[in-house]
């Protein structure tokens, strides 16, 4: 099937960005350079010295629109104002875990819960809007937004497992708080770009039982709810940490934490790698599944997340450079493309396309090539 006009919202990393794109959807960051908050809003064309601000500010990620098409309709899983209330709340309560003489509080946690029942509505309203990492991303990556991330992933999760509301609502708020025990390690440690030390392995080690011990000792979150944070690192075939848990002895809001924490680590900017692509990261859990994962929470993932996200320009084995138009739920790996000459290939449909797959996301001279 040949089509005449292809138009999308493109999700793209700011390695592949160039002059003349434009926002689909307003970004805030903070430019070091500068030492000022940047906004840059929905509509504005890029320029380099765009560019090289968000690549100077760690930003992973955005949503762009395709220049053939300025109309393009931006549908986002999670709202924005919702994704900020979140990351002011999260830090709010990391800066009370900090303080020794204050602590956490009950309204810190009711605030979280609030958050959590946000995001729950938002993914329960769009069941049928598979999870891009660029969309969920903010614009870094410290420990804040990466918690976000994973709760909006884990809660997707708990959908597609048919969780009801009290469960959902015990996991999103696990998975807001799976890392907050981390601010009890020295930064020094967590931005290492060279390899741990044993002692500093074990210091980072120690930080979901930080988390756990002090939220179970002022009875703020259910046991449930600990036993995910306590256990996200946790490993199916026991080689996790820190109990050394094996296969159903994990809690099961742990076994979906760990499947979103690895999935966003991997697709995220940190000090020691640069991000994996999210089909790679795909690759590497499906991998994992009989081992580190839990088979059945890493199909559920499947399910709800796009490695190929929609409007991405991917490279086909057959040599052609495509263009991602819908994903498949069933598949993820093998959605609707069309090739640069219009061609279309529903690659879930083994019976025409056995001998194609996608063989990754295009490089940033590729992406610059296309998009002129």
């Amino acid at each position: 099937m040949l089509l005449k006009e292809v138009s999308f919202l493109v999700y793209l990393r700011t390695n592949e960005l160039a002059p003349g794109m434009c926002m689909a959807r307003e970004i805030t960051f903070f430019d070091a350079s500068a030492g000022a908050v940047v906004t840059l809003k929905a509509g504005t064309k890029l320029t380099d010295m765009n560019i090289t601000q968000m690549r100077m500010s760690r930003v992973v990620a955005g949503a762009f629109i395709d220049s053939r098409n300025s109309e393009t309709r931006v549908i986002s899983s999670i709202n924005s104002e919702i994704k900020e209330n979140a990351i002011t709340n999260i830090h709010n309560l990391a800066d009370n875990f900090m303080d020794s003489s204050k602590g956490v509080t009950q309204s810190d946690i009711d605030a979280i819960g609030n958050t959590t029942e946000q995001l729950i509505d938002e993914l329960a309203s769009k069941k049928d809007i598979l999870i891009n990492i660029a969309d969920i991303k903010m614009y870094d990556d410290y420990t804040y937004h990466h918690s976000l991330s994973v709760a909006i992933m884990a809660i997707a999760i708990g959908l597609e497992m048919g969780y009801d509301r009290k469960k959902l609502g015990e996991l999103g708020v696990a998975g807001l708080l799976h890392d907050i025990g981390k601010v009890s390690v020295p930064i020094e440690i967590i931005n290492k770009k060279g390899r741990l030390t044993d002692e500093e392995y074990n210091t980072v080690r120690l930080h979901p039982v930080y988390a756990a011990e002090h939220l179970k000792a002022r009875k703020l979150v259910s046991d449930d709810c600990c036993m995910g944070i306590i256990g996200h690192h946790e490993r199916w075939d026991g080689t996790g940490y820190p109990m050394k848990l094996r296969g159903e002895q994990i809690h099961e809001y742990a076994r979906i934490l760990a499947v979103a924490d690895v999935y966003d680590a991997l697709t995220s900017n940190r000090p020691y790698r640069i991000p994996a692509p999210p089909n790679e990261a795909i690759e590497f859990i499906w991998g994992g599944a009989y081992t580190h994962f839990d088979e059945r929470v890493v199909r559920a993932f499947l399910r709800k997340v796009a490695p190929f996200p929609t409007g991405s320009k991917v490279k086909l084995s057959n040599g052609m450079t495509a263009t991602v138009m819908k994903n498949n739920n069933d598949q993820p790996l093998r959605p609707l493309v069309v090739d640069e000459n219009g061609m279309e290939y529903d690659l879930s449909d083994l019976s025409k396309f056995t001998n194609i797959v996608i063989l990754g996301l295009c490089d940033a001279d590729t992406a610059r090539l296309i998009h002129g």
